[in-house]
């Protein structure tokens, strides 16, 4: 085909409707898929790595099956973080967990009384309490209360305890591989602590209290599900132990801890770069509206128009029955159309073909009006030209899109 565009690719990260659409609809608490697609494409739009995409855009089809695409000219660092946002999304749709602040009180209250269980009340009013910001002090405010601690157990670091009191406990909302609470135990020189992040790996606490001779206990409220030995099966060990060698002294476990975000924010996680050889900031994937942080701190401004939100485009079928075949999705990029099959599964890039002048025009009439004869008559109210002339071309442009994959007739 004569407009085949090799440098424009498109790439796929949702593919039907299982997985991490039924995740967002369960998530929102919507039952509308076109909703849920906004609701990702959102997320994906506000995050700063987004603003490092080069006239990347956002593409979504809901019918017959929901799709969406990246369209762009991605660069080898571009690729990359595209393939840890498909990974992500991945580990999205197996298993995450979403923490709206009832959630996190009930959890909160569980840490308490695990808390009461193993130290006692009396003890427990001689310890002091601290945070790892900012998440930390949301649930330490909340434990607070639910274990009556007076205003002076409430610290902001150094604990400062004299001999009325006997230990620190450090609060956060979650611990995914210690890397936060080894900076901050660096920053104290208490010699009884207990770490209670709200989640965590029950690997990772266990790894704590075997690294780190200060910390008597790292209690959590909640375990976090391990991915990496059924992800890496016979591999996991040569896996591990890259990960060890990546990770050096900065956290003290390795595994992929399921997904989680609360209703304040979601977890900065990252990703090992091939290109640069260092770990870099991955992808959010909870959209603004879900999230406090989120909402304050977007990389584009909140704003909703009909074709969807921050640059995502939807497509739709036309009346038929000539239209686009079921995995093609389609955009305008300038003045030109970009048009692309997607293939089947994730993680995947396809090229592109460009459509433009007068090509771009017959595509639009093409879908618009769903048949060779109303397209032509609408063709002939833009171009002078003869009948019979336009309807050969449009004739044989019907037909090299129908050889491609890119047209078909119901």
């Amino acid at each position: 085909m004569r407009s085949f565009l090799v440098s424009l690719d498109a790439a796929l990260l949702i593919d039907g409707r299982g997985g991490v659409l039924d995740s967002y609809l369960s998530m929102t608490r919507h039952d509308d898929e076109r909703f849920a697609l906004m609701s990702l494409a959102k997320a994906i739009s506000t995050n700063p790595l987004w603003t490092k995409m080069d006239s990347a855009c956002l593409v979504g089809r809901v019918h017959p099956a929901p799709l969406l695409a990246v369209f762009g000219n991605f660069s080898r660092d571009e690729r990359e973080r595209l393939y840890d946002l498909s990974t992500l999304l991945h580990r999205f749709a197996d298993r995450h967990r979403y923490i709206d602040y009832f959630a996190a009180e009930a959890a909160a209250d569980n840490l308490a009384k695990m808390l009461m269980m193993r130290f006692g009340k009396e003890a427990l009013m001689h310890f002091r309490f601290t945070a790892i910001p900012r998440g930390g002090w949301i649930v330490l405010g909340m434990l607070s209360y639910m274990l009556d601690l007076r205003p002076e157990q409430l610290v902001t670091g150094r604990s400062e305890g004299g001999p009325d009191f006997e230990a620190l406990v450090i609060v956060d909302d979650c611990a995914l591989s210690g890397v936060r609470f080894r900076q901050f135990l660096g920053k104290i020189d208490d010699a009884r602590v207990i770490f209670c992040p709200l989640f965590a790996p029950a690997e990772l606490c266990r790894a704590i209290e075997e690294a780190e001779p200060r910390v008597e206990a790292c209690i959590s409220a909640e375990d976090l599900y391990d991915f990496a030995p059924e992800r890496f099966g016979e591999g996991y060990s040569r896996w591990c132990a890259t990960q060890r060698e990546r990770m050096g002294r900065y956290g003290y476990w390795d595994g992929i801890p399921e997904h989680i975000a609360f209703s304040w924010c979601e977890p900065q996680t990252k990703y090992w770069n091939t290109e640069t050889e260092q770990y870099e900031a991955s992808w959010n994937l909870i959209p603004p509206h879900l999230s406090l942080k989120q909402r304050y701190s977007a990389a584009n401004p909140e704003r909703a128009d009909e074709g969807g939100y921050d640059g995502l485009t939807f497509v739709a079928d036309g009346p038929g029955p000539l239209r686009a075949a079921d995995r093609v999705l389609w955009t305008q990029i300038d003045s030109e159309i970009a048009v692309a099959r997607m293939p089947e599964g994730t993680s995947q890039t396809t090229p592109c073909f460009r459509l433009e002048g007068t090509a771009a025009d017959m595509w639009r009439c093409v879908l618009e009006q769903g048949t060779l004869d109303a397209a032509e008559a609408a063709l002939l109210l833009r171009y002078d030209v003869e009948p019979a002339t336009l309807r050969h071309d449009l004739a044989a442009f019907v037909s090299d899109l129908e050889n491609n994959g890119i047209l078909t007739r119901r």
